[in-house]
């Protein structure tokens, strides 16, 4: 069994012991088991998948990084939400503005922070269409 641990900076996401771990890697999805080699690697918007022996629980997750070792896996992520959690309404809303925001091309700060809220409601967004299908 693996323990994983998500953190954002507003509280702890998720904490549970599962069978593996699915984490969007920064260079591609990576599925981590009990007894792990040691590592760390970035995390990139995407979607965590812990396998359990009742279900997977899905995440959405923002950018950071992950730590692994034999025994637990601990992502620190700038967000995180679970599946049952996202609000689609507030998801399309902020990719609308994000993609507005874009098309202005403003400051790179601007930029910056419209690109981050367009990949973390994109993701909300896939992972709440995927969740939806499957009721």
């Amino acid at each position: 069994m693996l323990k994983l641990k998500i953190l954002s900076p507003e509280k702890t996401v998720l904490e549970l012991v599962c069978n593996s771990v699915t984490l969007p890697a920064a260079d591609g999805q990576i599925t981590v088991y009990a007894r792990h080699a040691p590592i760390y690697t970035l995390i990139k918007y995407g979607e965590v998948i812990a396998h359990t022996d009742k279900g997977n629980v899905e995440l959405a997750v923002g950018a950071g990084y992950a730590e692994i070792n034999a025994e637990q896996v601990v992502v620190l992520t700038n967000y995180g939400v679970l599946g049952d959690d996202i609000d689609a309404a507030r998801a399309e809303s902020a990719r609308e503005r994000a993609s507005s925001l874009i098309s202005e091309r403003k400051s790179d700060t601007d930029m910056a922070l419209a690109q981050a809220e367009l990949a973390r409601s994109m993701v909300e967004l896939k992972l709440y269409s995927k969740r939806k299908g499957a009721n």
